[in-house]
This record gives C-alpha cells, structure tokens and sequence, in this order.
C-alpha cells in the first residue's frame, strides 16, 4: 500500500523526532526524510505547530494497543520497530513541559489509552496506574537499552489487576 504524501510526512517527522531529539528536529528535515518536496508539510499542516499537533495525533493512534494485542506484544512492539516512535513520545513530553497546548494533546492520548483499558474491563483508577506504570517501564527500558523480550509487562500488569495474572 503506497502511503499518501501526510502520512509519509507524519512517519518520517515520528522517525526523524525519535532518531535526532527536539533540539535537531526540522520542518525541512522531515520533508528531506520524507523524500517529499520541500514546502509539502507548510501545504498539509500548514505551519511546524500544525505539523507538531497532527505528529501527536498520530503517534498517539498508533500507540493504542491493537485488536488482539497481548500487553507483552504492545510493550515489544515499542521497544522493537516502533523504537524511533516510542522515543519521539519521550521527547514530546520533555517538550510539553513548556509548552500547555502540547501538554493538553499528550494528555488527551494518554486518557484515551486509559479507556481503551477500561473497555477491555480494568477499573478506571487501575487502568491509569497501569498506563502510568507501563510508560515507566518502557523508559527504564529505553534509557538501558534492553532488548524487548527483556521486559515483562505482566508481572506489573498482576501487580495492578490481580485478575489478569
């Protein structure tokens, strides 16, 4: 399936976030990785802050567990072919601490993974715990570099939803 123009865009500004950090993120970088004509992020999302808001939104769609998905496979994922993805989360919060507009979208995805667990039948207090405590999990994960199958969410998942060991 050939990806449209935006969402090679949003790949390659996520890819590019995660590889390089904030600091040496650009608008024209993007697009170089992208391998899309220069001024086709200002056509799509209109300016960088455009371009932020839409990268949050997608990030945070492909971030939800998927139909089926097992925590462990969700957590191997983010730690596997979605490293880059799972790193340009990480910068995104350091950025939304200045910045409250960005804060906001990082939240919203954030409640919105909550209630994805509260669907599948978690109570809404332990649903945000476990959110919280799996985003840790997966920094310590990231800052020491540890493969995916090293790290085992359901021994915390037991911690937080005793009927789910």
């Amino acid at each position: 399936m050939v990806k449209s123009t935006r969402e090679a865009i949003l790949d390659a500004g996520l890819e590019l976030l995660g590889r390089v950090g904030f600091r040496n993120w650009s608008v024209r970088g993007v697009e170089d990785e992208a391998g899309v004509p220069h001024g086709s992020a200002r056509h799509h999302f209109a300016n960088q802050r455009g371009l932020v808001s839409e990268l949050v939104h997608h990030l945070l769609d492909g971030d939800l567990p998927r139909p089926g998905e097992t925590p462990r496979q969700q957590i191997a994922r983010w730690l596997g072919p979605e490293s880059s993805r799972t790193r340009a989360r990480y910068e995104l919060i350091v950025a939304s601490f200045h910045d409250a507009e960005l804060a906001a979208e990082l939240v919203l995805g954030r409640d919105r993974f909550v209630a994805t667990l509260t669907e599948r039948g978690m109570a809404p207090a332990e649903a945000a715990e476990l959110v919280a405590a799996l985003d840790g999990l997966v920094l310590d994960a990231l800052l020491r570099r540890r493969a995916s199958e090293a790290v085992d969410p359901e021994r915390m998942i037991g911690r937080f939803v005793p009927s789910m060991r």
